[in-house]
């Protein structure tokens, strides 16, 4: 007999607070006959913490190479905050495998240059364990960055009948979040779903249909462990799995001051780095107002539509770094032309107006967001006549004809938009927010001199 002893993280987003505790977890030694195998299950990075940002999660795989994981999948925030060519080399320096079925890379539609699809692994008894890695497959977003994502079901459906004549283990790394792991538990034969992407707890596991599912939550908040026992014909005999909080780790002396460091290399290196030199202090309010012009600006159209919660603080007068505009636009959102029908685009005004009071301090959590509350909507270009027409760059809006709108991918996630998450959409996901705005100031100070 022996036991395989596997940890794991999902979901921790730059989080470096944890990650001492994390990193001891995982090296700690295993009881006999066992084997150790160690997997991240994507958005380890988020551009949220300026060392993630400046480095373009480079740092974090630094980090993560300090705890001897065996492989790792991706999350969005590795696939949709990158450009291309970034992603293509996120991985250089990893000294683990990177396992990701689901992503073609190019119009040629071939696998990843930095990831295998699956591999199979041996354990100190012989047994043999295949380990296959998924993520959300994004298909519209995804293809804006010339990456092609393919469903979970195609996928296992060409693997896992090769993977189940080599193996006697198999174990998917799915950052498909927990509805779709359980539909896959229920109609694959598959040993063990370690999932991520909705941030759920699974304290003591969950199992469905034969299948184990594991989960460590978000942020590291939490470190996971399961222990699959093996007979001497590998075959699975008994499972356990468990999520532990990692507050009620021990904590060393010099935790702290690693965490502070990690901290104020990447402050250090945003601050060196000057986004923009113009001088003008600027309220949160005026920054909404600046971002319709932004955006206008960006994407050569009439009409531009933000909210105001996505601007947290003030910019001070004089110059401004990278680390100032991401203190105040930590999120990864991005510019994006919609185009609605009238009929749509009035609808959508009427909704939001209806909601306005709500709005103000409506609290949003995920889908790229990094703030508190949504705001309130503000317009350039859209207007109303003495009738009450909704006017469309001065003109009245007709229902049939269809309206192009410099606006933010961040309203197309967001469930109390109906209008917006499946009309017709281009988003720029080579290019933040902050990014946008910080470029769009140094315009305005190149145009004074």
């Amino acid at each position: 007999m022996e036991t395989l002893d596997i940890r794991h993280t999902n979901d921790m987003h730059s989080h470096f607070g944890p990650w001492p505790k994390i990193k001891r977890f995982l090296l700690k030694g295993t009881d006999e006959n066992g084997t150790i195998f160690r997997f991240d299950i994507g958005d380890a990075i988020d551009r949220f913490h300026p060392l993630t940002d400046i480095t373009l999660g480079k740092a974090n795989i630094d980090i993560l190479n300090e705890a001897d994981y065996d492989a790792v999948t991706i999350g969005n925030n590795e696939g949709l905050v990158m450009p291309h060519n970034e992603l293509n080399h996120l991985y250089d320096k990893a000294k683990f495998d990177v396992l990701l079925a689901n992503m073609k890379d190019g119009a040629d539609r071939t696998q990843p240059a930095w990831a295998k699809p699956y591999k199979i692994y041996n354990s100190a008894n012989g047994a043999k364990i295949a380990v296959i890695g998924m993520t959300a497959p994004y298909m519209q977003t995804y293809h804006t960055l010339d990456w092609y994502p393919e469903e979970p079901e195609d996928v296992l459906d060409r693997y896992l009948p090769e993977m189940r004549k080599q193996a006697d283990v198999v174990i998917l790394l799915s950052h498909l979040g927990l509805p779709v792991d359980r539909d896959l538990a229920k109609d694959y034969d598959i040993d063990l779903i370690i999932g991520a992407h909705t941030h759920h707890l699974l304290p003591d596991g969950e199992l469905d249909n034969g299948t184990w599912l594991a989960a460590a939550g978000r942020y590291g908040a939490n470190v996971g462990q399961v222990k699959m026992t093996l007979d001497d014909n590998h075959k699975v005999t008994n499972v356990w799995v468990k999520a532990f909080d990692t507050d009620d780790l021990p904590e060393e002396s010099g935790d702290a001051e690693w965490v502070a460091d990690i901290d104020q290399e990447g402050i250090d290196q945003e601050e060196t780095i000057m986004a923009t030199t113009y001088e003008k202090a600027i309220t949160k309010e005026e920054q909404a107002q600046d971002c319709l012009l932004a955006l206008k600006d960006f994407m050569d159209l009439p009409v531009a539509i933000a909210s105001t919660g996505l601007f947290l603080n003030d910019l001070p007068a004089g110059p401004k770094s990278k680390y100032t505009f991401l203190k105040d636009i930590p999120h990864s959102i991005h510019p994006m032309k919609l185009t609605l029908s009238g009929h749509d685009l009035k609808a959508w005004v009427a909704e939001w107006e209806k909601k306005a009071g709500k709005l103000l301090t409506q609290k949003i959590k995920g889908s790229g967001f990094r703030g508190k509350v949504f705001g309130k909507m503000v317009t350039a270009g859209l207007g109303v006549d003495e009738a009450g027409n909704l006017l469309y760059n001065g003109e009245v809006v007709e229902d049939e004809k269809h309206y192009d709108l410099a606006t933010l991918d961040h309203y197309r996630w967001l469930d109390f938009f109906t209008m917006v998450d499946e009309a017709p959409a281009e988003i720029y996901l080579a290019t933040l927010l902050r990014e946008m705005q910080a470029d769009y100031y140094q315009k305005l100070e190149e145009k004074q001199f």
